[in-house]
């Protein structure tokens, strides 16, 4: 008969990459994971971040603890990608079940399992409004300083093409106003704005995905 034992899930983890294929991600905790391809890469890190953001995980020890979990996440799919192959499918399935264990156990540790949550009032509508008014805040706030540099952005355009069109050659020398110059500084001040709406919808509106 067949020897069909089940290796533990963490021995699969990391398989030796090939000769110019390293994919590393970082680790919650510190240091660096080689993953096998960019797809266990974009798993790895969006994963990383809903935990983080959904459960305002900071602390060292509970960072590390992700890091576990993660690792059990990974195997989890890698062993859902072996489904489709017949011979693998056995092998995959009783990793799939292992891993789920091992991460309902770390969950449960770090106190974001279903159980923790329900007894911290996560998910009591008290909490859903409070969260609620909160993200209206945080948008209410970055709406108005989004106005106010678009105001300020268009007030120097006004007064760049009234200098273009009325002012004389030595005025418009001095202050460096040419259409070129106006449509280069004004791309300039646009691309800033944008850079800055990205930066806070990734490190605030983000905070707020998965919670409401």
């Amino acid at each position: 008969m067949t020897d069909q034992r089940i290796t533990d899930p963490s021995d699969r983890l990391v398989n030796d990459p090939e000769p110019g294929e390293l994919f590393e991600v970082e680790l919650p905790g510190g240091g660096k994971l080689p993953l096998r391809d960019e797809h266990e890469v974009v798993m790895w890190n969006t994963t990383m971040r809903k935990y983080i953001a959904d459960y305002r995980i900071t602390k060292a020890n509970d960072l590390v603890l992700l890091g576990a979990i993660l690792s059990q996440i990974l195997t989890m799919y890698r062993a859902q990608r072996d489904l489709a192959d017949p011979k693998k499918a056995p092998n995959a399935q009783v990793l799939i079940t292992k891993a789920t264990q091992e991460i309902r156990a770390g969950e449960k540790a770090l106190g974001v399992d279903k159980v923790s949550r329900e007894k911290g009032g996560q998910h009591t509508v008290a909490d859903y409004i409070q969260n609620l008014k909160r993200a209206a805040y945080e948008k209410g706030v970055h709406i108005s300083e989004r106005v106010t540099e678009y105001e300020r952005v268009m007030m120097e355009a006004r007064w760049k093409i009234r200098l273009l069109r009325n002012g004389d050659t030595e005025d418009r020398a001095y202050h460096g106003v040419s259409e070129k110059a106006i449509v280069d500084w004004l791309e300039g001040e646009l691309a800033e704005l944008e850079q800055k709406d990205k930066k806070w919808a990734r490190e605030k509106g983000s905070i707020f995905v998965g919670r409401l």
